[in-house]
């Protein structure tokens, strides 16, 4: 049986999309905005102002219906339509840029991954070498992780970049596992070599 990626990568592949379609007020801004983000969180692909395709595969109805209603809600139209298929040229075409987008996202994972040993280096080389430096680089790389499992979510056409962010985000863990180890063992080291004695209560 195929995992629910499989499966929307199978349903992107088969050339299906959703046109969304839609009309917000440029003041306030919120609701165009707010409509903006959650459609590219989604996997939107822009081919026009306010117009975008999402892969049938991503296109989370639920998720779609909540933008419609913050748009229309606020005086805007909002517009759901069915691709069943494009011509094989424009589809091959839309799959490219799709993968582009993708493969700027996981290019964005890199260098926040590569930022984030350097800074392990940058703390060491200064011995720095604490606990609370040890968690704030885990928040820090628990945060780039789920934004990794957030893009490759999202790239049903085999984006070439995600190799490298994984490659590079599991080098970050290495890092921080070494230096996490080097913490402890440093601190053990600058403890008393024998525990303290016991004093008599009265």
């Amino acid at each position: 049986m195929p995992t629910e990626s499989e499966g929307r990568a199978g349903e992107a592949l088969g050339g299906r999309w959703m046109l969304v379609a839609y009309r917000a007020p440029k003041e306030p801004s919120t609701a165009r905005v707010a409509a903006w983000r959650r459609l590219h969180r989604l996997g939107g692909l822009y081919v026009g102002p306010s117009v975008c395709l999402i892969p049938r595969g991503l296109a989370d109805e639920k998720a779609i219906d909540q933008i419609a209603d913050g748009v229309r809600s606020a005086g805007g139209t909002f517009d759901v339509l069915t691709v069943d298929a494009f011509a094989a040229e424009t589809h091959a075409l839309l799959a490219d840029r799709f993968n582009s987008a993708r493969d700027a996202e996981y290019a964005e994972v890199v260098e926040r991954a590569e930022a984030l040993q350097a800074e392990l280096e940058r703390e060491g080389s200064r011995g720095k070498f604490t606990f609370a430096e040890v968690e704030e680089n885990e928040a820090d790389l628990a945060k780039l992780q789920r934004w990794l499992d957030t893009v490759s979510d999202r790239d049903v056409f085999g984006a070439a970049g995600r190799g490298s962010a994984e490659e590079a985000v599991r080098e970050a863990a290495d890092a921080l596992q070494r230096f996490a180890e080097r913490s402890a063992q440093l601190e053990e080291e600058a403890l008393p070599s024998q525990p303290p004695e016991r004093r008599n209560l009265p």
